[in-house]
């Protein structure tokens, strides 16, 4: 007993100090505990296993619009602070003129709000389609999110006024820790709410199984996919790093978040990564 009552203290102690110095911030001895029975991992995609740096890759005009899209869109992003929301704000800087009310960001799907009696909105196209918007089917579509993009319109009332391809860079190390955490016997899923042909094309850059790929996820969702594997007998890691992540977070076996994560993100985390590398996984 006496040996038990030094020795396992001293131990977590000497692992958690050994982690520290590696960048991995672990709360308490159970996360240490925890990790070592994890089967499956699963990863979100923006800000995780991508760098989380958006840019803007193309747009295309649809309709003739009172000014250029681009301005436009930033307007009506600039009060958000979601990745997607702030790489299209940065597209006009100081041009975003056009004022807006009764702003409103739907969690999930997109921005709202109103200028002179009409509805305008910046967002997913399955939301805006679910709005009442025509989306008509367009290579420009097809093309990016082959490549891996995410592709948002930009709508006034029912009218599809343009489209913006925005890109993010898989982590150069992605591909080496989903193949690690594979030889290692675990099964590696993205989850994520943007849509399949471009989780696909990101998880298929990452070595994710595409059985494993679960997308056009909501928020609240996600949690829901850990408790499917859970059922199924599976040890949960989730490694995350968004507002949207925490209720996954906290429902995984073992939560993981990454660099730069949202302080909520970070509560509901048994470990912190305090480093961009994601060897650390």
């Amino acid at each position: 007993p006496c040996a038990m009552g030094l020795a396992t203290p001293a131990a977590i102690m000497a692992g958690v100090n050994a982690a520290a110095r590696r960048g991995i911030l672990i709360r308490d001895g159970s996360a240490l505990e925890k990790s070592g029975c994890i089967t499956a991992v699963l990863f979100d995609k923006t800000g995780t296993l991508t760098e989380g740096k958006l840019t803007v890759a193309a747009q295309l005009e649809l309709t003739p619009a009172p000014q250029p899209i681009g301005p436009l869109a930033a307007a009506l992003a600039r009060s958000s602070n979601h990745p997607l929301s702030r790489a299209v704000a940065r597209l006009a800087g100081s041009a975003a003129t056009r004022q807006f009310a009764h702003w409103r960001e739907v969690r999930g799907s997109g921005i709202e709000a109103s200028a002179s009696g009409e509805i305008w909105r910046l967002g997913s196209l399955k939301w805006l389609t679910g709005e009442g918007v025509i989306v008509a089917p367009t290579t420009f579509v097809t093309e990016w999110t082959g490549r891996g993009a995410t592709v948002l319109g930009l709508a006034r009332n029912a009218e599809l006024l343009g489209l913006f391809a925005l890109q993010d860079q898989l982590k150069s190390d992605a591909a080496e820790v989903v193949a690690s955490l594979a030889r290692q016997g675990k099964s590696t899923f993205l989850v994520t709410g943007d849509t399949a042909p471009t989780a696909a094309a990101i998880a298929e850059r990452a070595g994710i199984p595409s059985t494993h790929v679960f997308a056009e996820v909501r928020p609240e969702g996600k949690a829901g996919i850990v408790q499917q594997l859970q059922a199924r007998g599976e040890r949960v890691a989730f490694v995350g790093d968004g507002i949207n992540d925490a209720p996954a977070l906290e429902q995984a076996d073992l939560g993981i978040a990454v660099a730069r994560a949202s302080d909520v993100a970070r509560e509901a985390a048994d470990i912190l990564l305090l480093k961009s590398d994601l060897q650390a996984v």
